[in-house]
Formats: structure tokens, C-alpha cells, sequence
């Protein structure tokens, strides 16, 4: 008891001695120190195929994916989750050898995975394991995404799931408002704001599982990572030999389909009547990361609405009180447009004063420079979260990878910190005026209008929003 009472007395003392700030913002950190990024090998292997490999010995463990040149973005107009469906039954529906619940059963046996998915704009089949049972891990991940079998009785599940997904689409509110304002801004019409509908979803067969599979999965038009406890010279033998007979040549595939949208301004009103609570979206089309502005758009929509220090929490949540959530965010694309949104949900009450409140703080981003003390506090927001994107091996391999997936350069990251730490409030305001239109903003608003206490129309004309779901 004695000695417990003396470390007591002396940790009091050693912390009397040390400085005591009266303010959080007397507190002083010293600079982030620079992120060494570990540089993978990178090689191609005798069938066309880029491979980039990352040794990391820290645990016994081995990942990897491989992405492949597709996305839903290739699907057929008449044929809309054609490309999802193949990547989930490519999985499920097993290899040559065996059946996908075969491949189940032995990757939960060694603790492992095999994964198939499909995005936007590209594909990926990944898969873990620990090092003592990666080769045969990488069998399997070798069979599923050379030799898919799509079997029919997992074809017909997936089919159903999506069917009944269909049918609960409209369950979620906050679903509804972000699948509405992305089919709005892009368009209807085309595979980047197309909704898909159980009639095409009935027209997939077999047959185009494995066309679609045939025409985009070869060798040239994929790019592997490895990385973990492995040797790079030892990996680099094994894969060789593994993906030897792995030899499909198809001609390159087409540019993905450009955006070619036309401002969508109006307010956009799709009634729920079984809510107690609005959630609303407004934005406009906006632009990709290689634009030389997109830094400074990043920090301005920090200071708009990413936080609890943002002008759209303190301003609409705090000293308003009408949402207990709100945001915005800039979003970019690699090759193609993002989108610029602003998202909160309210009260059905307040619909119509939290949107005009929100238009109104996106209005003074637009004409009056922000101050020096929120230009810093965004600016170190962006920058110290920087090194979140090297925190793990397959951060840092996953994002160099898509680098090169896109063509972009590998030191992007670092040129784009550069011009975050170069963003003046100058730049704030002139990023604002020239890439922020309000007059094109779409406004998406789901909720129940009976509940709303100032009509909606105060925003601008309404356009209803058909929620029905065609048989």
C-alpha cells in the first residue's frame, strides 16, 4: 500500500511540473512527418497480365485482388445488372472443379476468403489467406477467376435476391433520396443513372454471364496485387507458373461511356407517407480529380459542411435546431464527373427552412471570402488526414494500383497534398463562383408533404417523383 501511495505522489508531481494549457486552442502539435510510401515490384507476367507485389512481414497473413478493366457501366440497356449479377454468381457459382459451396466449405476450413464484385468502372476477385495455406488459397482465387462455371441454380438465386431487392427499394427514404438525385444529374437514360427494373433482370441468361465474362476477363485487361509475409522473388515464380495456361486474348476494351448529363435544376418531390421525417439532397454535376481546382473545392466543402465546426452545422443543426445531421461534399470522379451534394435529413416540419437554410449557406460560399481560421482548420483536416491512406500495406498497394488502373501518376496523392497546403480563402471563393451554380442545383426531397409546415413550392416548382415499381 505504501509504495502504491508513493508512485501516486510522485506521477502528481512530475505532472504539476508540466505546462497547462487554459484553451484546446492553446495546445501546439509539431508537423506531420513525411509518409515514406513503400515502393512495390512491379512486373508482367508471360500472358499479358501487370502484377505488382508488397511484402509485408509484420503478421503471417497474404492478400490480394485482381482488377480487371469492366464495370456496370458496359451493361446493356435492355439487360441493366448484368454485370453484377455475373460477378456475384461468378463467385457463388463455383469453378471447373468445384461447386461454390464446395469452395466454401474448404476456405472456412483454413480460415480464408475468395471474393468476386463488381463497381462502376472496374471488377475485382480477391482474396486472403494465412501464409501457411496460400498456395492452395491461390488455387482457388486462380479457378474462380479464370474458370467460372455460372451455374444455373445459383444464377436463379441471384436473379431472385435482386428481384426482391427491387421490391424493397423504396423501404429506405434516405435510398430513395440518393438513388433519385444520381438518376436525375445523370440522366436516366444511360448505364450512369439507369434504375434496374424486373424486366431486365428477366432477360439474363446463362449465355450472358458468359459472354459478358468472356469479353472483359483476360490477362492484358487485368492488373494483380499480392502483398503480406510472402518473398517477391518466390511469389513472382509461383504466380508465373500458376496463371501459365491462363491465355484468352480479346481486343482492347472500349472507352468507358462519356457523361454527356444537362443540368437538371428544380425541386424533385417524391411523397412517403409512412415517415416522420424529411431527407433531402441538393447538388449539380461535379467534375474529376485531375481537375487543378478540385483541391481547393475539397477544402471549401470542408468549411461548408464536413464537421461539427462546418457552416452547415452550426448553423442549421446548432443554432437552428432543425437537423440533427447535415454534410456536404465534393465528389470527384477518376474519369468522369462526381457529384456536388449537400445531405441532411429533418423533421417533415422544417423541410422547406432546412433546404432554404442550406441554400442560403451554399449562397455566402459563393460571395464572401471565408475566414483565415476556418481556411486552416479545413486545410488541416485534409492534410492530417493524409496519412490515413498509407496507415496499412494494402492501402498503400491498393491505391497505387488504382493509380495505374487509371492512368494517373503514382505520386498523385502527393501532388494533390501540395496544392491542398497552396489553397488561399482567394481561391475558396473564386472555386465557389466558378464551379457552384445554385441556379442548377437539383433539389430531391423525400418525405410526406401533408406534414411539411411551409409548401415545399417556396423552393421552386415541383416535379413529382414516380416511386412505383413496374411488374
Amino acid at each position: 500500500m505504501k509504495s502504491t501511495f508513493l508512485f501516486l505522489a510522485l506521477a502528481a508531481s512530475l505532472f504539476a511540473q508540466l505546462p497547462v494549457a487554459n484553451s484546446y486552442k492553446d495546445l501546439k502539435f509539431p508537423p506531420l512527418t513525411q509518409v515514406k510510401v513503400p515502393e512495390p515490384v512491379r512486373f508482367t507476367l508471360s500472358n499479358g497480365m501487370r502484377v505488382f507485389l508488397l511484402e509485408d512481414h509484420e503478421l503471417p497473413l497474404i492478400s490480394g485482388f485482381a482488377l480487371v478493366r469492366t464495370g456496370n457501366l458496359f451493361d446493356p440497356p435492355d439487360k441493366r445488372g448484368l454485370s453484377q449479377v455475373m460477378a456475384d454468381v461468378m463467385r457463388s457459382g463455383g469453378s471447373k472443379d468445384k461447386t461454390g459451396d464446395q469452395i466454401d466449405e474448404e476456405l472456412e476450413n483454413i480460415a480464408a476468403s475468395v471474393e468476386s464484385s463488381m463497381g462502376e468502372a472496374s471488377a475485382n476477385v480477391g482474396f486472403s489467406s494465412l501464409r501457411e495455406t496460400q498456395a492452395a488459397v491461390l488455387r482457388v482465387f486462380k479457378d474462380v477467376l479464370t474458370a467460372p462455371q455460372f451455374r444455373q441454380e445459383k444464377l436463379d438465386l441471384e436473379l431472385s435476391q435482386m428481384h426482391s431487392g427491387i421490391e424493397r427499394r423504396n423501404d429506405d427514404a434516405q435510398g430513395i433520396a440518393e438513388r433519385e438525385i444520381a438518376s436525375i444529374l445523370y440522366g436516366r437514360d444511360n448505364s450512369y443513372g439507369w434504375t434496374i427494373e424486373h424486366e431486365h433482370l428477366a432477360r439474363i441468361k446463362r449465355e450472358d454471364l458468359q459472354q459478358f465474362y468472356q469479353r472483359y476477363y483476360f490477362p492484358k485487361n487485368t492488373i494483380l496485387s499480392v502483398y503480406g509475409d510472402f518473398s517477391a522473388a518466390e511469389m513472382r515464380t509461383q504466380l508465373e507458373k500458376l496463371f501459365a495456361d491462363w491465355t484468352p486474348e480479346q481486343p482492347a476494351v472500349p472507352p468507358f461511356p462519356a457523361v454527356t448529363a444537362k443540368p437538371a435544376p428544380g425541386v424533385f418531390l417524391a411523397e412517403k407517407s409512412d415517415v416522420t421525417q424529411t431527407f433531402f439532397s441538393l447538388g449539380h454535376l461535379g467534375g474529376t480529380l485531375r481537375d487543378p481546382d478540385y483541391p481547393a473545392l475539397e477544402v471549401a466543402t470542408h468549411i461548408l459542411g464536413s464537421g461539427f465546426t462546418s457552416r452547415l452545422m452550426s448553423q442549421i443543426r446548432t443554432k437552428m435546431g432543425l437537423a440533427y445531421s447535415i454534410g456536404a461534399g465534393w465528389g470527384a470522379g477518376y474519369n468522369s464527373p462526381g457529384t456536388f451534394r449537400i445531405v441532411g435529413s429533418t423533421k417533415s416540419m422544417s423541410t422547406t427552412e432546412a433546404i432554404l437554410a442550406a441554400k442560403r449557406e451554399l449562397e455566402k460560399m459563393r460571395t464572401t471570402e471565408v475566414t483565415a481560421q476556418e481556411l486552416k482548420t479545413a486545410k488541416d483536416s485534409v492534410l492530417n488526414g493524409f496519412v490515413f491512406n498509407f496507415d496499412s500495406p494494402s492501402k498503400t498497394l491498393n491505391r497505387l494500383v488504382t493509380y495505374e488502373y487509371h492512368n494517373y501518376p503514382a505520386d498523385f496523392l502527393f501532388q494533390y497534398q501540395k496544392r491542398v497546403e497552396a489553397v488561399t480563402t482567394a481561391d475558396v471563393l473564386r472555386v465557389m463562383k466558378q464551379h457552384v451554380n445554385p441556379a442548377n442545383l437539383t433539389i430531391v426531397a423525400v418525405g410526406n408533404p401533408k406534414d411539411f409546415g411551409k409548401p415545399l413550392s417556396d423552393a421552386g416548382k415541383i416535379q413529382k417523383i414516380d416511386l412505383s415499381i413496374p411488374k
